[in-house]
């Protein structure tokens, strides 16, 4: 018995080991998903249709769970990122036209990131126009001094900030069996015909599985210099990562839900979400509205932009890793730089809400995912590039299946809200 004992703990051991080897790519990428354009967009879809904004949660979380793993895959084994597999096998032209959708979305997520850190400012009442510039000027610095192990152990810190919306839930007195139905069973029949619905769907959708979190988790994974004998260990992660990022999304749908769509408060913004709950759950509620918003910002303030970087990297065949020094690659932190400038500059302008905007950026995000796992899927069963590791199973016919959905869904969208259908 001794003996079985010892030899089910040494295995759990090596295990252990492998999975804290591997800790990183996955659950980084999946919960800065929820960043404050992620926050925005649940708590505007929470605040217009309750908990049945969550009705597809489960086939969210199994497409992100899927896709990043496809995604982390290619990575380990062929040891190239997705950018550079596009250069590759499409040519420079399809890669810039990519770039170019992917930069303008990219762009459009940075300033939801740099305006949810200005409302954070704004609820905790502290001067937001030099915290703002500070912060970012603060970012800048630390990506460019610090090199990949320090900044991955900063992320995974940020993380812990999302606890307080957890907190939010449970203040908010769910009536949990209701919310659980609404949104793992089947959602108020009055909104199915709603085409406004599907459109904060589709945007819910797009700011969870997201087109930088398909890149970015590929080129982490280079930097991070994994091997084809940590596949099973990084798919573990990156399961894990799915579920948590979805957790923490119906926990803030639950928040608002039970706070502001009960008591017929629809028009709400980053700011004043958190404000707007403190009748309803006390002056607890701003305070850890604040918190997890703040949290949420710096996590994709900082990782959206190295995105971008990373693709521009690849596409182009710059140097582009955490590891480089500024001067060897200076292309890559320029980038990073440039992004980062450009939503501050838009954010310091009082009169821009950039809240506003939320919904229709991640719709965009939404619209990009088929062309991304067309990609995606092409690559995976490829035996050139994954050799004895290319696939064309279950998985494979699960992705293909969403990006037409997905596509359906898009274009039905689109065109209702082209034509003004209600």
């Amino acid at each position: 018995m001794l003996k079985r004992l010892n030899l089910f703990w040494k295995r759990f051991k090596i295990k252990l080991l492998l999975f804290f080897a591997v800790l990183g790519p996955g659950i980084i990428t999946a919960v800065a998903d929820n960043d404050a354009g992620g926050v925005a967009t649940y708590t505007v879809g929470a605040a217009k249709y309750g908990m049945n904004s969550q009705f597809l949660i489960i086939p969210i979380t199994i497409i992100l769970a899927l896709t990043q793993e496809i995604g982390a895959r290619i990575a380990i084994v062929a040891k190239k990122g997705l950018g550079d597999l596009i250069r590759e096998n499409y040519g420079v032209l399809i890669s810039l036209i990519i770039f170019i959708l992917y930069f303008i979305t990219n762009q459009g997520v940075v300033l939801q990131n740099v305006s949810g850190l200005k409302a954070s400012f704004q609820i905790f009442n502290i001067p937001w126009q030099p915290a703002l510039i500070l912060t970012c000027i603060f970012l800048i610095f630390f990506v460019i001094k610090f090199d990949y192990k320090k900044t991955q152990r900063i992320f995974i810190f940020m993380i812990l900030f999302y606890i307080s919306y957890i907190i939010s839930a449970i203040l908010a007195k769910p009536n949990w069996g209701e919310a659980l139905r609404q949104s793992l069973v089947f959602p108020d029949l009055k909104y199915l015909p709603d085409l406004n619905y599907w459109f904060a769907n589709i945007a819910i959708l797009g700011t969870t599985i997201t087109a930088w979190g398909q890149f970015f988790v590929h080129s982490y994974i280079i930097d991070k210099k994994l091997d084809p004998q940590h596949l099973k260990a990084e798919r573990v992660e990156i399961f894990l990562g799915a579920f948590l990022t979805n957790f923490f999304s119906w926990m803030m749908a639950a928040a608002v839900t039970y706070t502001l769509f009960k008591n017929g408060i629809y028009n709400v913004d980053g700011f004043s979400a958190g404000l707007a709950m403190k009748p309803f759950v006390g002056e607890l509620a701003p305070i850890l509205f604040g918190i997890g918003l703040f949290g949420a910002s710096i996590l994709g303030l900082t990782i959206v932009p190295l995105a971008t970087a990373y693709v521009f990297s690849e596409m182009f065949g710059y140097e582009g890793s955490l590891d480089a020094d500024f001067k060897k690659g200076r292309l890559f932190y320029s980038f990073f730089i440039f992004q980062i400038s450009i939503g501050l500059i838009i954010a310091l302008i009082p009169s821009i809400n950039l809240f506003d905007l939320t919904l229709y950026v991640d719709y965009l995000n939404g619209a990009m995912l088929p062309i991304i796992f067309y990609f995606l899927v092409k690559f995976y069963e490829d035996e050139e590039v994954m050799g004895q590791y290319a696939s064309r199973g279950l998985t494979s016919i699960l992705v293909k299946a969403s990006a037409i959905i997905i596509t359906l869904a898009v274009i039905i969208t689109t065109i209702g809200k082209i034509m003004g259908v209600e």
